[in-house]
């Protein structure tokens, strides 16, 4: 067996070194990515099953390594926090056979199955409805649900607590001389922090649209940090919290009954599930625009003019946290667009209207590129009352070239 894929292993080797990647055309590059990847997914899956089994085997203990995540270091050359972070994945793998069989078939990455793999251990039910997500959407999607499903699957107060007590802020000069800079806090409080950069980081964006530079989001993030420290530093110490906003989502039910059930969500928009106590508390806290899940039907809102009513604004940006052009992960600089345009006819309205990136934005009005909405496919019949299911893992857009490009 093992001879085997030694032969395949050479074989691999002796084709790679007969392609000359700097003569081939770029459809043909983008051909041999594909392949790549799908090689690098089968072995992947493999590699990550033998590295388990090396943790139940104890075989890590030949040679005098520590713990297996110091054997695999060792013996595959990567950082340690790599090995422990496949470690890790291998001991939940070992519970989760769908997802031991999609990463062997290579149908999803590892970056894939450590999301599948964290939220099924928690919510094994979960693990079939998240390998269909994965199937169609981006990692960052597919970690947005799995954080629900354990926010879900476990006491959100003692998660909290937990997650508070581990808080912790740590700095430290890299190799390259660099200042790093890592903190870990309770999602409430990141959004904390996140609210108070993003209108400085927007601010830095437009301005720096406008001179013609074009730097990462990250980079304007860094910008934006110094600029609040700057200006903290310039003016007298506050006490209170800052005057900020987000947007948190939260299931009619939960904020009435003080907590959340299984399949109800309390999280802020594009940082995560919190506590609905922590909802509650934030409700004298901070200008908070509360979108209310069974709440008004924003649908009903619409205008023939280009204005876009505040209650409408909301809802959009609450609803597409990323351009949504499938694939497309840009949260910064989002522009609102008229699926049918306004000189058409288009009504601003919830139906009519969706957030892309500044790319995708040029390429929908000048280049010919379309949206394409798709119908949600309903599962089941709900009871009377009772909300229609469809397949979340179905994108809600299809993005379109012009004809003539295929």
């Amino acid at each position: 067996m093992f001879d085997e894929l030694k032969t395949a292993v050479s074989h691999l080797r002796e084709v790679s070194s007969r392609i000359n990647v700097d003569v081939i055309d770029g459809k043909s590059a983008a051909e041999l990515v594909r392949i790549s990847e799908e090689a690098r997914r089968v072995i992947e899956g493999l590699r990550t099953s033998a590295i388990g089994r090396v943790g139940t085997t104890e075989a890590w203990r030949v040679g005098g390594s520590k713990n297996s995540a110091e054997w695999v270091a060792l013996h595959t050359g990567t950082p340690i926090y790599e090995a422990q972070a496949v470690v890790i994945l291998a001991g939940q793998l070992r519970h989760l056979p769908q997802t031991v069989e999609a990463m062997s078939s290579g149908k999803i990455s590892t970056a894939q199955a450590v999301e599948v793999a964290r939220a099924a251990t928690a919510e094994p039910h979960a693990e079939e409805r998240l390998l269909n997500l994965a199937k169609s959407s981006t990692v960052r999607t597919l970690r947005d649900e799995a954080s629900r499903v354990i926010a879900a699957a476990t006491d959100e107060v003692e998660r909290h607590k937990r997650i508070h007590k581990n808080r912790c802020l740590k700095t430290w000069t890299g190799q390259d001389g660099a200042f790093n800079l890592k903190a870990l806090m309770t999602v409430a409080n990141g959004a904390l922090v996140m609210a108070a950069l993003k209108p400085l980081q927007d601010e830095i964006f437009k301005a720096a649209r406008k001179s013609g530079n074009h730097e990462t989001p990250e980079a304007y993030a860094a910008d934006a940090l110094m600029a609040l420290c700057d200006a903290k530093t310039a003016s007298t110490t506050k006490t209170t919290r800052p005057n900020v906003v987000m947007n948190i989502r939260v299931d009619l039910g939960a904020i009435n009954r003080g907590h959340s059930e299984h399949g109800e969500i309390c999280e802020i928009a594009g940082v995560g599930p919190i506590p609905v106590a922590t909802a509650k508390e934030y409700l004298g806290e901070a200008f908070l625009k509360l979108l209310i899940v069974d709440g008004v039907d924003i649908k009903t809102v619409a205008h023939m003019g280009r204005h876009i009513p505040a209650p409408l604004r909301t809802a959009i940006e609450e609803r597409d946290r990323v351009c949504q052009v499938p694939t497309c992960d840009m949260t910064t600089g989002l522009e609102i667009d008229h699926i049918k345009p306004f000189a058409e006819g288009g009504a601003a309205s919830l139906e009519n209207l969706v957030r892309l990136c500044k790319r995708h934005h040029h390429q929908k009005t000048h280049d010919g590129y379309r949206l394409v909405k798709i119908k949600p496919q309903r599962l089941e019949k709900p009871a009377t009352g009772a909300r229609i299911k469809t397949n979340d893992s179905t994108p809600p857009w299809a993005w379109r070239a012009p004809p003539d490009t295929g």
